[in-house]
């Protein structure tokens, strides 16, 4: 330790020992004597002021005073009443409805399971996944089950109706009659046929209104797209030709 700290460490405790002694000074001449415990007491200290709680409870008024709050109440507009609330009835209070449904389509992939009926009372097509009750008053039944090729329902009485999918068949269309070809004429007996029972008859000649093969058909169609091609081709040639006239006279 140098000389210059030492100095200050001896100033530092000399300031300590000088107010430490004065202390003793004013202790000694009676300061602070008049500061003292407080003493022990059963009762709270009385409260003054706006802090002032009172014990007493808060006698509520009687409900009629409030008839004419409830007979015009302020937060609604037309200050009428409010109207009770319908009652909520129960899925298993509702009457029994029968399940009148057609079952039109299924939709089966690894993220959506959907069964499209209709609704043959209100002719209303709706898609349904699983747990959805059908719309309507026929609200009772709730999807429950899609297979392959039918869905089962089940209304809140644990009934179960199953349904099956509706395909139409498929029936072969006739083709219109001025497409079929026309039989023959049957031919008039004359001098020269045979008699019964002699050489048959020559075949009939096709009819010349027999329409075209398809193969004929396709052969006509290729033809028609091959000239309009070269047509474009040519009308491209003679567009590119032009094109370069004008830039040489420029």
């Amino acid at each position: 330790m140098n000389s210059r700290t030492a100095q200050m460490v001896t100033y530092g405790l000399a300031g300590t020992c000088g107010v430490l002694g004065l202390a003793a000074i004013l202790a000694w001449m009676g300061a602070g004597r008049g500061y003292s415990w407080l003493a022990d007491s059963s009762e709270p200290p009385p409260v003054t002021g706006v802090g002032r709680i009172d014990g007493e409870p808060v006698a509520i008024p009687p409900e009629a005073q409030f008839a004419e709050i409830q007979q015009r109440p302020i937060f609604n507009e037309d200050r009428k009443p409010t109207p009770p609330a319908a009652p909520e009835v129960a899925k298993s209070d509702l009457p029994p409805v029968p399940l009148n449904v057609t079952l039109t389509g299924i939709i089966l992939t690894p993220n959506v399971r959907l069964a499209m009926v209709q609704d043959n009372a209100k002719n209303e097509s709706v898609s349904l996944r699983l747990g959805m009750p059908l719309p309507g008053d026929q609200q009772v039944w709730t999807l429950s089950e899609i297979k392959n090729r039918s869905a089962v329902f089940k209304n809140a009485s644990d009934e179960t109706a199953e349904v099956e999918l509706q395909v139409a068949e498929v029936k072969a269309v006739a083709p219109p009659a001025s497409r079929l070809p026309t039989p023959p004429p049957p031919q008039q007996p004359t001098a020269a046929s045979p008699p019964p029972g002699g050489a048959p008859p020559p075949p009939p000649v096709a009819n010349a209104n027999v329409p075209a093969q398809p193969a004929d058909r396709a052969a006509e169609l290729q033809r028609r797209i091959e000239e309009r091609r070269r047509e474009m081709r040519e009308q491209a040639e003679k567009l590119r030709q032009q094109q370069e006239a004008n830039k040489n006279t420029e």
